[in-house]
Parts: structure tokens; C-alpha cells; sequence
């Protein structure tokens, strides 16, 4: 009976590294060895990264759905990231109607990272209802 390969070595490129579920530190520009499985795929994320999540739905959410959302950031880094929001359903982003929301993480005077989603911008889709933060990486 074929079990399967129990783990294998990973190439992490130059930069600090992240795991994406635990935000464990990983690695920088070394080669680790790690355990995979289908339960939970080996995925890694880059210092600064910023992920946003939401819940698991079995369709794209309905025109005019409101969806919560989870930001996830990594690392320590300060970054900030284009977030693009639409009815999710029909063809009227061709038509302009679409928005940008930046999400930003930045530290605080304390030197805490924070972060920051902007407005919605007016007259345009705004599908995103509350917005939690999540830092996921523990200062080292």
C-alpha cells in the first residue's frame, strides 16, 4: 500500500517568512523541512503580507450582500494593499461600477501595528460589512 511522501524540503526565497495559518516565523532564504497533508497544505507568507478573508459561502454573495470580513497581516512589516469590491454578480464593473478600498497596516506611536481600511468611496459598491483585524505573527 502506497502511504504517501511524510515530508519534504521547501526553498524559502530571501525575506522573512511566515506560516499562513499560525503565523509562526518559517524561515528567510532557507530550505525547511515540512509535513504535508490534505487537511492543511504548506503555505507561507511574506513579512507585510496582508490577506483578506472572509467566511466560506457555496456562491458568490448575492447583489447588494453585505460580507464581514477578517484581514490578516504577517510579520512585523508596515504594507498596504488595493482592495477592488463589486456587486459580484452582474456585468456593471465594465460600466464603472467598482471600487478601490485600501487597506493599510502601520504602527502607532507605542510602535503596535495597526490597521486601517479606507471609506467607501460614494455612489459606488460597498459590499464589505465589519471589517476585523487579525495580526497574526507574535513579536519575535
Amino acid at each position: 500500500m502506497f502511504t504517501g511522501q511524510e515530508s519534504r524540503k521547501v526553498i524559502l526565497p530571501k525575506g522573512n517568512w511566515y506560516d499562513f495559518y499560525t503565523g509562526e516565523y518559517a524561515g528567510n532564504g532557507e530550505v525547511i523541512t515540512v509535513t504535508p497533508g490534505l487537511e492543511k497544505i504548506p503555505v507561507y507568507v511574506k513579512d507585510g503580507g496582508i490577506i483578506p478573508m472572509m467566511a466560506p459561502l457555496l456562491h458568490a454573495p448575492k447583489v447588494g450582500e453585505i460580507v464581514n470580513l477578517e484581514i490578516r497581516h504577517y510579520g512585523s512589516k508596515p504594507n498596504s494593499y488595493m482592495l477592488y469590491d463589486d456587486d459580484g454578480e452582474t456585468f456593471d464593473y465594465e460600466k464603472g461600477e467598482y471600487s478601490w478600498r485600501t487597506l493599510t497596516v502601520k504602527a502607532d506611536k507605542m510602535n503596535k501595528l495597526i490597521g486601517e481600511i479606507s471609506k467607501a468611496e460614494k455612489n459606488k459598491p460597498n459590499t464589505i460589512g465589519k471589517v476585523t483585524w487579525r495580526f497574526m505573527t507574535q513579536k519575535q
